[in-house]
């Protein structure tokens, strides 16, 4: 018994992390039309060597949220 799989429209699909978290406007990355302004952060925890990672998002707080989202166990750092 076989049966037709049809693919899922890019509208409607949603994408994932590794870790699970959905990769979608305000929960990892703004909204579309928001006003943002580019923050560089550090993240610790992954490795040996914490990344730096610049991003665009509303404000700091927004900038941490999102990338908690994507590194919840490492600790999230505003740059200058």
């Amino acid at each position: 018994m076989s049966q037709e799989h049809k693919p899922l429209s890019s509208k409607n699909s949603m994408k994932f992390l590794e870790n699970g978290i959905p990769d979608a406007e305000g929960v990892t990355r703004p909204e579309k039309d928001n006003k943002t302004k580019k923050y560089n952060l550090l993240v610790r925890g992954i490795g040996n060597a914490p990344m730096k990672l610049s991003t665009y998002a509303e404000n700091k707080q927004k900038a941490i949220k999102y990338a908690t989202k994507r590194w919840g166990d490492c600790i999230i750092e505003v740059i200058e």
